[in-house]
């Protein structure tokens, strides 16, 4: 969670907290209380400021903000502020704070936070924990989850470039981007390139209670078809022209729990290689495009899971 950070004239200790919910527990096992502190965004924006109590300040202004990605903390005074703003802005453009001032809570001393009693431990279940990582824990929990990371997996491995090294930035993640609502499906999880939505799987529940599971994919269109050409319809798939102004596409609609069945034909209309062909097409050309605002809606535990689902059905397949 640490790296070493040191701008002129300071020395800083950062910390990683794209994820975390809280950094109270080790800031008390490593007694920083009062200090400066540098908060990093995605955007690039970075916001300099003094606190009593950093860790209780982290909280409140993760309240604020969900874009920030490191936190920068050295020991010192207030009235060496204003010199470390100075410097930081010939980083970073600064990013100035809401009016309204943010409650700050209780932090706890070394004791409670690492307490002797195993009992008394904080546990992932009452622990702060990011919006993200906790939206990733919960659709791993789906019962559904081992299906759709495979899909995803080799949707990523077919038709991304270079996946773990775009991740983020020019390819994004999210995770039960939508809450459930009672007439309409849940989305539970969104890949987009770009500005441009390419994949999304969402989760349908029927009256009597069966859960469908509906894979939504955006690709290119061939140059020889026709709009007419790209209607689909049989029992598993459904394709047409993509209902969006600013992006022709063929968008499918394909049941997710067809693809895992041996004794179900999914017919796309085409072969595997040419679907792959375009749906590559279309990712390359909108992460070409540079514009790409989605990195703070990026879920880096679901990237790193499909990833790794990833790498291993590559090995398997030799």
């Amino acid at each position: 969670m640490t790296t070493a950070s040191t701008p002129d004239g300071f020395a800083f200790e950062r910390f990683d907290v794209t994820d975390a919910g809280s950094i109270a527990t080790i800031f008390a096992s490593k007694d920083h209380r009062s200090g400066l502190y540098v908060l990093h965004f995605v955007n690039g924006e970075a916001y300099a400021g003094y606190s009593d109590s950093v860790a209780a300040q982290f909280l409140a202004d993760r309240d604020i903000w969900v874009d920030i990605e490191a936190l920068d903390f050295t020991p010192g005074t207030e009235d060496r502020l204003e010199p470390l703003k100075s410097v930081v802005s010939q980083l970073s453009r600064l990013r100035e704070r809401p009016s309204e001032a943010a409650t700050l809570g209780d932090t706890p001393g070394a004791k409670a936070a690492l307490p002797k009693e195993r009992a008394k431990r904080a546990t992932l279940l009452d622990a702060a924990v990011g919006k993200a990582r906790r939206q990733f824990w919960e659709l791993s929990d789906h019962i559904a989850y081992p299906a759709i990371r495979s899909i995803v997996a080799d949707y990523i491995n077919s038709s991304i470039p270079d996946p773990a090294n775009t991740a983020k930035y020019l390819w994004q993640i999210a995770a039960l981007s939508d809450e459930a609502t009672e007439t309409g499906p849940r989305r539970l999880v969104t890949l987009t390139c770009g500005r441009f939505e390419t994949l999304r799987v969402d989760e349908i529940m029927h009256e009597d209670d069966t859960i469908e599971l509906d894979l939504r994919i955006n690709t290119n269109v061939p140059r020889d078809r026709t709009d007419e050409q790209l209607e689909i319809s049989n029992e598993t798939v459904s394709a047409g022209r993509g209902p969006y102004r600013d992006e022709r596409v063929w968008s499918w609609s394909i049941d997710l729990g067809a693809l895992l069945e041996e004794d179900v034909d999914v017919d796309l209309g085409i072969d595997d290689d040419t679907f792959d062909d375009l749906a590559y097409g279309l990712n390359a050309r909108l992460m070409r495009s540079g514009d790409s605002t989605g990195a703070a809606a990026h879920n880096r535990d679901l990237a790193a899971d499909l990833l790794a689902e990833a790498y291993r059905q590559l090995f398997e397949t030799e």
